[in-house]
């Protein structure tokens, strides 16, 4: 029964995203300043630090691909960007300790990242007209206050579970 209750908590935050994002409205911020959701990727970021590579890399590819199909055009954007910063953050955490305040770095950082990754490809395929300044200003800033808020706030009972998860997959 444990086994199935991590993929059922990262479809629930794939799920939250976008009802997030149309539901929640930051009164302080304008019309032209968005906020991009990245719950599923905090996830895996903290699954790869907490359980393990292999199962973080395998939730960012079947998340990743999700993505894809359900909120993109382009196919393998999404799939190759969450598998691979999961590949990039264990292979940091070799060398950084698991430290809290290091995680919420690299998780902010991952988000930086996946949008500046993805900006990149819109820009590149023309889907996107906005300026380098614009996403700064306008995506970049307000995306990465509301990942790292989340991340505060899901840092401390996630690794409690994850790492409750890991003891108990270590006695099977």
């Amino acid at each position: 029964m444990r086994r199935f209750i991590l993929p059922f908590l990262v479809l629930f935050a794939f799920i939250s995203e976008s009802s997030f994002a149309h539901l929640v409205h930051f009164p302080f911020l304008g019309e032209d300043y968005l906020y991009i959701p990245r719950f599923v990727l905090i996830f895996v970021i903290f699954i790869t630090v907490y359980l393990n590579r292999t199962q973080g890399m395998l939730f960012g590819l079947i998340f990743g691909l999700l993505q894809d199909v359900v909120y993109v055009e382009v196919i393998g954007i999404y799939l190759f960007a969450y598998g691979f910063l999961a590949y990039l953050i264990s292979k940091a955490m070799k060398v950084l300790h698991g430290q809290i305040y290091i995680v919420i770095f690299l998780s902010t950082l991952a988000v930086a990242v996946l949008e500046f990754y993805v900006y990149g490809i819109n820009y590149v395929i023309g889907t996107t007209k906005m300026s380098l300044y614009q996403f700064t200003t306008q995506r970049l800033l307000t995306t990465l206050g509301l990942n790292l808020v989340v991340a505060l706030l899901f840092i401390f009972p996630l690794k409690s579970f994850l790492t409750k998860l890991k003891i108990a997959e270590s006695e099977d």
